[in-house]
């Protein structure tokens, strides 16, 4: 029995980054951020390798996120990239497009839903926001086309014609919307089926744990 004992213990003992991720994690799911924070910090200091370390900054960033620091989540989604786990990856590009929902910055939230469903065409949760994105009201879009008009016309200089030189942030614009027109218009003969009470689903974050 003390051999058993004795054995369950260092088992324990050896192995302190699962220890500290499934603390962070239990933090977390508790609302108490700020110390799954501190937990996942431990835990870095134990990581066997670079890999679990860029996995870690997963968990980091929705963490981030959850206290509303939303440029720092966004950092650590990017370094979650290094991974090289696509599971990882495209959690980390669906978080990184739901971060910028949150800040109402629809191009680059499309961009990420976008690269999520390049590593898996058939990842629901970003085809639901790609469609929301695109379910914009009408008078939300003329407000945008009118705050953009109106910061070019500050910021940028025209030539004689009476376009901006520098302008390029239109033909994005529409680049992206036809990457997400033709993606939405594939999914026609397999509509993403929407859970009752989600909503568009853009407040809820994957997790990798």
């Amino acid at each position: 029995m003390i051999i058993i004992f004795s054995l369950s213990v260092f088992t324990a003992w050896i192995d302190p980054f699962d220890d500290k991720v499934s603390e962070g994690n239990r933090n977390y799911n508790d609302g108490k951020f700020s110390e799954a924070m501190t937990s996942y910090r431990e835990a870095e200091k134990y990581a066997p390798d670079e890999k679990k370390k860029n996995i870690l900054e997963f968990n980091k960033g929705n963490a981030e996120f959850r206290m509303d620091n939303n440029e720092s989540a966004l950092g650590r989604y990017r370094n979650s990239m290094n991974s090289g786990d696509p599971e990882v990856q495209k959690k980390a590009l669906y978080n990184a497009g739901t971060t910028y929902m949150k800040m109402g910055k629809k191009k680059e939230a499309a961009e990420n839903f976008i690269k999520a469903l390049q590593i898996d065409p058939g990842y629901e949760k970003a085809k639901r926001n790609l469609e929301y994105l695109l379910k914009e009201k009408p008078q939300d879009k003329q407000q945008q086309n009118s705050d953009s008009q109106n910061s070019s016309n500050s910021q940028q200089k025209k030539d004689g014609s009476g376009q901006n030189k520098n302008d390029t942030g239109k033909g994005d614009v529409k680049k992206n919307s036809a990457q997400v027109k033709n993606l939405l218009e594939s999914m026609k003969n397999k509509p993403v089926r929407r859970q009752k009470g989600n909503g568009n689903g853009k407040r809820f974050l994957e997790k990798y744990w």
